[in-house]
């Protein structure tokens, strides 16, 4: 990039096989950067073609004393990863209203708005997100809130009355409910990857009944207070039945017309995330160990159909977005060991329990690197004022931060993005207690910050699921290593997110 290296250090092995260095430039404003040299396989230092050459990014762009900050951001937002690809995979966060997905078209052959949820909260939007990735048909995107996060547009009120997700305008032609969405796509573009195989309607219509009986069978488990025995019994049947069809039908693949995927696959696909996730948090039930075929046909999902990998939720953001939208669920007797292994609390967010991915910790640095100063006022609403204006309890959009320990949290910040990019136990613990000055009510108020912003930390929305559990686990080695392992433990539960 035309700046000097004075330093230049290792950190990590890259997915692709090359090795990840950080250098640091002589340059005013530039601190550092992340990439990936492909070593192995070149007899020079020269850099070859990766999905991951740019994992990282700036470590922090500011102007020195007597010098004028440049204001360009299109260098910093290269550098860590943030320019749109428009042609390319899909790549969230991609939450910018207006976003376009081109697949080597121009703006002007985009025949398509979708309306979704900027939080990927909503199924029925990534239902037909998926289904326009995968026939790469060309569309833009527009933000809009779901009410138990925050408020809607009135231009969009003015279009759609009722405010329900998703929607889409085809040539100017408005189309709300999922399902007449799906079907008026396929109609508009059967030359794009039909997803209706020709002499098979009449059974993709049975499955999407099947499907709609394994949400209501679901539903009737989890948020209704008979939701006992004969309600889980009910589901079971459902889950058995969708089995029969993946395993019946067609058994040259893995999906249910085959090796093909259709239309039901895709409808079908964000509900059986969410059922997985639901089921292991509330009642204790394991859907993809119990149902080998259902774990298959997911997992052909999660590596055949990008885009569903990309929109797919861990399970901690999806059991903490249910309830706002559906309601309170009920617990079964069993539920309380995967519950707390899914909101973190046996150990299972600690550095040294989550799978070291220089990967996914690279991701994390550069997420909390763009967040920059938005990322510490965020933080710090974790002790400012926090008015409930909606309903979701992760959700504070009028949060008043409390700016005081401003200075505080940007060092946080940034010895966390360092951690992450070197690894844990490199000596650093012992030092941050001395780098992070003030007094132990100071201390505990940054702390408490912290687990804020980690217990909102929103997968897909933020980053992808692996990198989230590294950033979530480096935050508590982070407040650990400040407060120490008394005082950490003491406090620990008590700045855990409650139960959803």
């Amino acid at each position: 990039v035309g700046f000097r290296v004075v330093s230049l250090r290792t950190a990590g092995t890259c997915c692709c096989g090359g090795e990840v260095w950080v250098a640091a430039f002589d340059s005013a404003g530039v601190d550092g950067f992340i990439c990936c040299f492909m070593g192995a396989n070149s007899a020079g230092p020269e850099t070859k073609e990766c999905t991951n050459v740019l994992l990282g990014g700036v470590l922090g762009r500011h102007p020195r004393p007597g010098e004028e900050d440049s204001g360009d951001e299109n260098m910093a937002a290269l550098l860590l990863g943030e320019a749109a690809d428009e042609h390319g995979r899909l790549r969230p966060p991609n939450t910018r209203d207006g976003s376009l997905r081109l697949f080597g078209a121009g703006p002007a052959d985009v025949q398509v708005v979708l309306y979704r949820d900027p939080a990927y909260w909503c199924p029925y939007c990534q239902r037909v997100q998926l289904q326009l990735e995968y026939k790469r048909v060309p569309y833009s995107m527009r933000m809009i809130n779901m009410r138990c996060y925050g408020a809607k547009p009135q231009y969009y009120l003015r279009k759609v009355p009722s405010g329900l997700l998703p929607a889409v305008e085809l040539n100017g032609r408005l189309i709300t409910e999922s399902v007449d969405i799906m079907l008026d796509i396929e109609e508009a573009f059967p030359d794009r990857t039909s997803l209706v195989p020709s002499r098979r309607e009449d059974l993709l219509r049975k499955l999407m009944g099947l499907e709609r009986d394994c949400f209501a069978l679901w539903c009737g488990w989890l948020f209704r207070p008979f939701g006992g025995d004969r309600a889980r019994d009910g589901f079971v049947r459902a889950m058995r039945a969708w089995c029969d069809a993946l395993e019946r039908i067609d058994r040259s693949g893995p999906f249910l017309l085959g090796s093909q995927v259709c239309l039901v696959d895709i409808m079908a696909a964000p509900f059986f995330e969410r059922y997985a996730a639901t089921t292991k948090y509330w009642k204790g039930y394991q859907l993809r160990q119990e149902f080998p075929a259902i774990d298959s046909w997911m997992s052909a999902l999660e590596t055949e159909v990008d885009s569903f990998a990309t929109t797919k939720a861990d399970d901690f953001s999806t059991v903490h977005d249910i309830p706002p939208q559906y309601g309170n669920a009920y617990y079964g007797p069993s539920a309380e060991r995967l519950q707390r292994s899914i909101d973190g609390l046996d150990g299972s967010w600690e550095v040294e329990a989550v799978a070291d991915s220089s990967c996914d910790r690279l991701e994390a640095a550069a997420a909390v690197v763009r967040g920059g100063e938005k990322l510490v006022k965020f933080a710090l609403r974790g002790v400012g004022k926090r008015p409930r204006t909606v309903t979701a309890p992760l959700a504070d959009p009028d949060a008043v931060p409390d700016e005081q320990l401003a200075q505080e949290m940007d060092a946080a910040l940034r010895i966390i993005a360092e951690a992450l990019l070197v690894g844990a136990g490199s000596g650093d613990e012992a030092s941050i207690a001395a780098d992070i000055s003030g007094s132990e009510t100071v201390k505990m108020r940054l702390a408490t910050c912290l687990a804020y912003l980690r217990d909102r930390i929103g997968v897909p929305r933020d980053m992808s699921a692996g990198a989230a559990l590294q950033l979530r686990a480096y935050i508590n080695w982070f407040n650990r290593a400040m407060l120490g392992d008394r005082a950490w433990d003491n406090v620990r539960a008590s700045l855990s997110v409650a139960k959803a």
